[in-house]
């Protein structure tokens, strides 16, 4: 059932035992709202005998009220509009660019829980039906010194672990096509199909009827990271990538 009451949180997810907000302004204390169509700002004060929650408004017989968030939160009753406007336009509700509190939205919140959720599911069911291929590829990303010593059942565990832990990166992974192809080009170097020499800074072909030399890794450059972007992106690399995918089928 819908409730015109209204909660407030401490953003952060902070959560003290009390935390006291400004009611008035003050020197200390800048509280005003810009008031467009006077075009001025108005200090605002929140009193628990008046209607109103401008200064200008309110007579000599005022008496301040106190506004408390226990353990983090603030419940307004829909009976107390006045304070329910007052923390509307309290200048630091995050809603007017502050960084203290702000409204809870419960329809929205549940909207992000659902969201999430059907992310979570989304990344468990895709982790589900994996390749060998995928999951190896996934391990080099979340894991890589320890892929080429798994078996595929300790990959399956560790990626299904990792998809609900972090859903979102694990669906995100899957959005970018060079995920495989590293992990193709990880497969090249592990059949020695290419071989470094000279202390990673050559690259060499390592076939039964070509032996040369590849090209050589600018200094300071990591050989893989270095591999990695030639076949990737260079237009020869890429021709050169093509064709060990090629020879490492036939292995």
């Amino acid at each position: 059932m819908k409730s015109d009451s209204k909660i407030y949180r401490l953003v952060g997810g902070k959560t003290p035992l009390t935390c006291m907000i400004a009611t008035r302004h003050s020197r200390s204390k800048e509280l005003t709202w810009l008031d467009k169509g006077k075009q001025e700002n108005r200090a605002l004060r929140y009193a628990t005998n008046q209607s109103s929650i401008f200064q200008d408004e309110q007579d000599g017989q005022a008496r301040l009220g106190q506004i408390v968030f226990v353990d983090g939160t603030l419940v307004v009753p829909n009976r107390n509009l006045t304070l329910q406007k007052f923390m509307e336009y309290h200048p630091d509700n995050v809603d007017n660019g502050g960084s203290l509190f702000e409204i809870m939205d419960h329809e929205k919140e549940a909207k992000k829980i659902v969201k999430a959720m059907d992310i979570e599911f989304e990344a468990q069911q895709l982790s589900r039906d994996l390749t060998t291929a995928q999951l190896e590829s996934v391990m080099r990303y979340i894991n890589p010194a320890q892929v080429d010593r798994m078996f595929v059942d300790e990959m399956k565990r560790d990626v299904r672990v990792f998809a609900r832990r972090n859903p979102a990166a694990f669906l995100d992974m899957f959005e970018n096509e060079d995920i495989e192809t590293d992990n193709t080009i990880a497969n090249i170097v592990d059949a020695k199909l290419i071989t470094f020499r000279k202390q990673n800074t050559e690259v060499w072909y390592n076939l039964k009827d070509n032996k040369k030399l590849l090209f050589k890794v600018p200094y300071g450059e990591d050989h893989i990271s270095t591999l990695t972007d030639y076949l990737h992106n260079d237009n020869e690399g890429v021709k050169k990538y093509n064709e060990l995918v090629s020879l490492l089928e036939e292995l």
